[in-house]
């Protein structure tokens, strides 16, 4: 017989994770209630506002809708893995602004586009809606999608140059373009 503590405890799950790293970064007031599905951390939304006129984000459902960053704080549990952490329908997130040469972030929601087999300093990213994923390109050579993102990213590290990783291999990204 199961129980729904049982499936609790022994449920392994594998959502985003990441970091900020911007000395500070501006974010927007009052954060927004995610809406239509639950949202990874360190992945990228849009924003409109619901019929009670309350701030909403979902995920980026087009790549040349305006973004934003959903990097809402976490709360420990003990026994709880980064790894456990999403934002759930309904929830307030903290939504970041993003900001070109300034705002950068880790995350763990990356794919490399075709051709590329390793990350290195210099490539560019822009994020997948189909995916939810961002994906690096070779800069002379982005993926098809890459010139029409209306946010555009600079790999500036990868996860052999970070020291905390949360277990997963991750990614730092500097905006370009936003």
């Amino acid at each position: 017989m199961a129980t729904e503590q049982l499936k609790a405890f022994s449920e392994e799950h594998n959502h985003a994770v990441g970091n900020l790293n911007s000395l500070k970064v501006k974010t927007v007031a009052n954060g927004a209630i995610v809406e239509n599905a639950d949202i990874d951390n360190f992945t990228l939304v849009q924003l409109s506002f619901n019929a009670d006129g309350e701030r909403v984000a979902r995920q980026l459902s087009a790549v040349t809708n305006k973004s934003y960053l959903i990097a809402a704080p976490e709360t420990r549990y003990m026994g709880e893995a980064m790894t456990d952490f999403y934002n759930a329908v309904g929830d307030r997130a903290r939504i970041v602004v993003l900001e070109a040469a300034y705002t950068r972030f880790e995350t763990s929601a990356y794919s490399l586009n075709t051709g590329v087999t390793e990350i290195t300093n210099g490539q560019v990213a822009h994020f997948d809606p189909a995916t939810k994923k961002f994906i690096i390109s070779a800069s002379g050579t982005p993926h098809v999608d890459y010139a029409n993102a209306s946010a555009k990213f600079l790999v500036v590290s990868n996860e052999e140059d970070i020291a905390y990783t949360f277990g997963k291999p991750m990614v730092r990204f500097e905006v370009i373009e936003a």
